[in-house]
């Protein structure tokens, strides 16, 4: 039986798949760069009948139960998937698709053809604000363009997730990004707004800046559906880190460099009253100079592998993230123990790809180093200090400023 990881055609290769509670999304990588969702939504009304073997069925039960498919509903249901896969790469092989559109897998045909439609996800569409209604009173200083407008590029080795795109604009290379789903569009739009009121007068070099243009659905609808960032060639820390390990070029100097980098930007978010709430290697680029830059400031949602103890504690009042009601000197303990989480995971070569697909992997929870480590002794020890349970046994931001001469 075919493993998701032999699945390929042409730049076409399946990843994975992920259950919502009305669909399936089958998650294919595409030019080893850009994460496509191809959606196949359970059709409404009554469940089908356990003897129904649609092909919504059928897939269903290969991603979910595949050593329990019968033989010959697997080898149909890989026959289905190989379909999909090549009739995407001959439609979508001069021209991409369109940023903030999903693919949906709306048939299949007798014959086991394929109809696949592509449109932006009507959940989304209907929480999208209007670009007057996402900033309030403040001033729009940006313009504001069509997302027909903009051309998706894939780039081999940089990596998007759905939401996100790298797109070609008035001659210049950018990051689109959107929402990832409805009910996470007014917060992740929100990220512009943080970054125009954070960035605008005297912005952090560390810091993103404020966005080039917002992105409204058309010229008809102004809705807005995205912004456009700067695009960093060096990609994110995670993987950067790790292509300098491999080459024998991570030295101390560096590491040190990053954290005096990363420990300024997130003094410069304390200051200023906010908090990012998220800090990790994939939420941080690096620049042309190899200096680091802090990104994803929509300040909302953390993840579980480099939140802090209380923060996961907090995730009993709902969602996982840094409750708003917090004083800003438990936020900025909370936003320490990250660093070291994040430091931790750069200085070992550790990959976030591996933590996000093994959560039980010992390093998604636990901060240790083995005897052959290559991580500085006194960078250990830093780490170590960062990442204690207690945040009252923790430093301060301004503790490690003085001692660290930042």
């Amino acid at each position: 039986m075919a493993h998701s990881r032999d699945m390929q055609v042409g730049d076409w290769k399946l990843k994975g798949h992920l259950l919502e509670s009305k669909r399936l999304l089958i998650q294919v990588e595409v030019h080893n760069s850009l994460w496509v969702n191809i959606v196949v939504e359970q059709p409404a009304g009554a469940p089908a009948p356990q003897s129904d073997r649609s092909w919504r069925a059928l897939l269903s039960d290969w991603f979910i139960h595949r050593n329990q498919q019968p033989a010959s509903e697997a080898k149909a249901s890989e026959a289905l998937l190989l379909e999909v896969l090549r009739w995407c790469d001959e439609h979508y092989r001069d021209v991409l698709p369109q940023f903030g559109s999903t693919l949906y897998l709306a048939d299949v045909d007798a014959d086991g053809r394929p109809t696949v439609t592509e449109k932006m996800d009507p959940t989304i569409i209907d929480a999208l604000p209007t670009a007057h209604s996402l900033f309030g009173k403040q001033a729009i200083s940006m313009p504001v363009v069509s997302k027909s407008e903009l051309r998706v590029q894939a780039v081999d080795g940089t990596f998007f997730l759905p939401q996100t795109r790298l797109v070609s604009y008035d001659g210049k290379t950018l990051v689109a990004k959107g929402p990832a789903s409805a009910a996470r569009a007014l917060d992740d739009l929100r990220e512009a707004v943080n970054l125009s009121l954070l960035q605008s007068d005297r912005p952090h070099p560390n810091i993103l800046l404020p966005p080039t243009a917002l992105v409204r659905l058309s010229d008809d609808d102004e809705r807005i559906c995205g912004f456009l960032i700067p695009f960093y060639e060096n990609g994110n820390l995670d993987s950067y880190a790790r292509k300098l390990l491999r080459a024998g070029k991570l030295t101390p100097d560096i590491l040190w460099a990053w954290f005096r980098q990363l420990l300024s930007a997130t003094r410069f978010l304390i200051d200023a009253g906010r908090w990012h709430g998220d800090i990790k290697p994939d939420n941080i680029v690096v620049d042309s100079s190899g200096a680091i830059v802090l990104i994803d400031l929509a300040s909302k949602y953390s993840t579980i592998s480099i939140a802090s103890p209380e923060v996961i504690k907090a995730k009993e009042r709902g969602s996982l993230e840094v409750p708003a009601d917090w004083s800003m000197a438990a936020i900025e303990k909370s936003e320490v123990y990250s660093i070291g989480r994040t430091l931790f995971f750069v200085s070992e070569g550790i990959a976030m790809e591996d933590i996000y697909s093994n959560p039980k992997n010992a390093h998604a929870s636990q901060t240790f180093f083995t005897n052959a480590s290559s991580t500085p002794a006194d960078l250990r020890e830093l780490i170590q200090a960062c990442v204690q349970d207690d945040p009252g046994q923790r430093p301060g931001l301004e503790d490690l400023a003085l001692s660290y001469g930042v």
